[in-house]
């Protein structure tokens, strides 16, 4: 009798019939679940005692006012919440605010003045005749004299400063030290005048329209008008009115300065 040829059995189709019971059921994709999306990386803003030197981010989600080239105290808009954040998402406002520190000047007043001044933006002001630049908008001679005072006061500051001549001013956080000088000697003037602890609003008056001014403002009546003390070329190049009251003025500085208005300029 003729053999009949046998063929091997595949063991692939055993043991595919053995997962017969499971290839029915199908497969689902594993996903992860994070409550509140991702978490938000946080952005320090002024270094704590004794933690060394470091250097935090500046980058983040704030709002630059005033960045037409128009100083803010003629126009800008209002800040929400602190001056402070508006002038550390600039690159060099953490530097401008160590300095400060190091003079006794609280960041928070710098920075008020910073968005102010200029929204925090690096301008030149380009009027005939005029000194005045920077994010802190000084004149020549104001920062030259202010500089010099901040030096004789911390000699420190001279090694962390690139240039501490007049061509420094084109460097914000260089400027940051003749503004911070600036606004601790107008914090140091209303203090003789009866004012014990001088914030950033108190001290804007003197930083916008110099000593003698400052001082009158600081301490008038709400309801006296600005053009009694401030004459009228200086109203009309800051968008003041004639009409308009220390008490609105104060109140539409306040307003664009944020919670810092209320910031005491002195740390010590």
């Amino acid at each position: 009798m003729p053999m009949r040829p046998r063929y091997a059995r595949p063991r692939r189709w055993r043991a595919l019939s053995l997962l017969g019971g499971l290839a029915a059921t199908p497969v689902l994709a594993q996903t992860v679940n994070v409550p509140n999306g991702l978490p938000q990386t946080p952005i320090a803003v002024y270094q704590e005692l004794d933690m060394g030197g470091w250097t935090p981010a500046t980058v983040g989600g704030t709002t630059t006012v005033g960045t037409t080239g128009t100083p803010a105290s003629s126009g800008g808009t209002t800040t929400s919440g602190s001056s402070l954040s508006v002038m550390n998402s600039q690159s060099w406002g953490y530097a401008a605010g160590q300095n400060a520190s190091a003079l006794g000047v609280n960041p928070d007043a710098l920075a008020a003045t910073c968005v102010m001044e200029s929204g925090c933006t690096n301008i030149t002001t380009t009027a005939s005749g005029s000194t005045i630049t920077g994010a802190f908008q000084m004149s020549n001679g104001t920062y030259t004299q202010a500089m010099q005072e901040a030096l004789a006061s911390n000699p420190t500051l001279a090694a962390s400063l690139g240039d501490t001549s007049l061509s420094g001013q084109t460097d914000p956080a260089t400027q940051a030290v003749a503004a911070a000088q600036y606004l601790k000697d107008a914090a140091t003037s209303l203090q003789s005048s009866g004012i014990g602890d001088p914030t950033a609003l108190d001290t804007r008056a003197y930083y916008n329209f110099g000593p003698v001014h400052g001082a009158q403002i600081a301490t008038a009546d709400d309801n006296d008008l600005m053009a009694s003390y401030v004459p009228s070329s200086q109203l009309s190049g800051n968008g003041i009115t004639p009409g308009e009251t220390v008490g609105q003025w104060k109140a539409t500085v306040a307003a664009k300065m944020g919670s810092s208005a209320n910031s005491p300029v002195l740390t010590s």
